[in-house]
């Protein structure tokens, strides 16, 4: 059987550790091997003998050869003991191998129908939450073009302050304030930032995967501290294997989606708010040429939701 060697990037332990424990019935994480190792030298005499016999036999002497004697047999035997210690990598490998054996993980999407409940293997492309993605891009160009905005006003500023000193020989100590762009541009971050942080709660992330070879897509809420790349672009657009348990399933033609606003403040908005905010940021696009892509709270079927427990390659 071939090893499929891991290198996990997420990897929720205390489910690990439970699961593997219930499995296995309670486990250590530090095991003590013992060896023993027995060298024998083994010593063998033998020898013959002739007699005759009296009476009716005396005329004959019989002749008896084998082996009369006593074999000796010196040993030493030698111990050694060991720990052998486990890390969360090893014990992933071992929970892995063994729902493999049994025949519990599916790593078909294609060949099988994933039910509630069940382990899953599910391989794709990490795109981060189509929803705050947009929003948070648009923050990030908003900041340089606040900087841009600051450095032309602070040198028109500068030339007119000169030209003010010239004619009345005094310094000018007005600080600099903000300008109307400015301030349009400040408030429009502020709200987006708000809007973000209430859709992606601290501490986690959410992502969505995109499967090559078919049309399923999975929602995958992460926990920060498992990972080992908190900025996440260690994982975001490659290709990884999560590992995990379906939590939802809907298959093509359901009339359900999965909502990415569902456990946000945004969700309470009315529909005409997230509607306009969508066609400002296709206006935006439109007019300035960004590369910002259109933000989406839905993610249609099919599509399946899952538990992590570890992502890996």
């Amino acid at each position: 059987m071939t090893i499929d060697l891991l290198i996990p990037v997420y990897l929720d332990t205390e489910v690990l550790l439970d699961l593997l424990a219930t499995v296995e019935d309670g486990f250590s994480l530090v095991e003590r091997v013992t060896s023993e190792q027995v060298s024998r030298r083994s010593s063998e005499k033998s020898g013959g003998a002739d007699f005759a016999t009296t009476a009716m036999f005396q005329f004959f002497k019989l002749g008896l050869s084998g082996k009369l004697g006593r074999s000796t047999t010196e040993g030493a035997s030698e111990t050694t003991e060991a720990n052998k210690t486990h890390t969360y990598g090893s014990l992933l490998h071992r929970f892995r191998r063994y729902l493999i054996s049994e025949g519990l993980l599916m790593q078909s999407i294609i060949d099988d129908s994933p039910e509630v409940g069940s382990f899953i293997e599910f391989p794709g492309i990490l795109r981060p939450n189509p929803f705050t993605d947009a929003f948070e891009r648009l923050q990030r160009i908003l900041r340089f073009a606040d900087i841009a905005m600051g450095l032309e006003d602070r040198v028109t500023q500068t030339n007119s302050s000169d030209t003010n000193e010239h004619r009345k020989g005094q310094p000018s100590r007005r600080p600099p304030s903000m300008s109307k762009s400015q301030k349009q541009s400040k408030a429009i971050a502020d709200f987006l930032k708000l809007v973000t942080t209430d859709v992606e709660r601290e501490g986690t992330s959410t992502v969505v995967i995109e499967h090559q070879t078919s049309n399923y897509r999975a929602v995958v809420t992460v926990f920060d501290d498992y990972l080992r790349d908190r900025s996440m672009t260690e994982v975001l657009n490659r290709e990884f294997r999560i590992f995990g348990k379906v939590a939802r399933h809907l298959p093509a033609g359901s009339g359900e989606s999965v909502d990415l606003l569902a456990s946000s403040g945004v969700a309470g908005f009315p529909s005409e708010i997230l509607g306009q905010l969508t066609s400002t940021m296709k206006e935006m696009v439109a007019q300035t040429g960004m590369q910002i892509p259109t933000p989406m709270a839905m993610v249609h079927p099919p599509v399946i939701e899952i538990v992590p427990i570890a992502i890996y390659l």
